[in-house]
């Protein structure tokens, strides 16, 4: 590339987020790879995807369009699919869920308390 061509800024007609393909071509990548590592996509909600073995470990996945919620009863299984996650994509890991679709949501070590403010 010359040096002339360098230093232009070019605008883009149309950003990733306002193409009406954007949500189907990440689900479809994002499913592959859930696919590809040996998750089940469920039958009834296609944003649900489960892992689990015969010692009943299970890693259960929730998509809402670019977020995702997972839960797990295994602590080696959940740190996988955590390091997995960083090296395949660009995640932000904000660590226990506090709101989700304005439910609040309290977790220690002890209980999960779920709250939900009727206004």
């Amino acid at each position: 590339m010359d040096k002339a061509k360098k230093e232009k800024v070019y605008k883009l007609k149309r950003e990733l987020y306002g193409l009406k393909q954007a949500p189907r071509a990440w689900y479809n990548k994002i499913k592959a790879y859930f696919l590809q590592h040996g998750c089940e996509r469920c039958f009834y909600e296609h944003t649900l995807f489960t892992k689990s073995k015969d010692s009943g470990r299970i890693l259960i996945v929730s998509l809402y369009v670019n977020d995702l919620i997972y839960t797990k009863n295994d602590d080696i299984r959940c740190d996988g699919f955590k390091t997995s996650m960083i090296l395949e994509f660009d995640v932000t890991n904000l660590e226990k869920m506090k709101y989700f679709f304005g439910v609040e949501i309290l977790q220690n070590a002890h209980v999960i308390f779920v709250s939900k403010e009727i206004c």
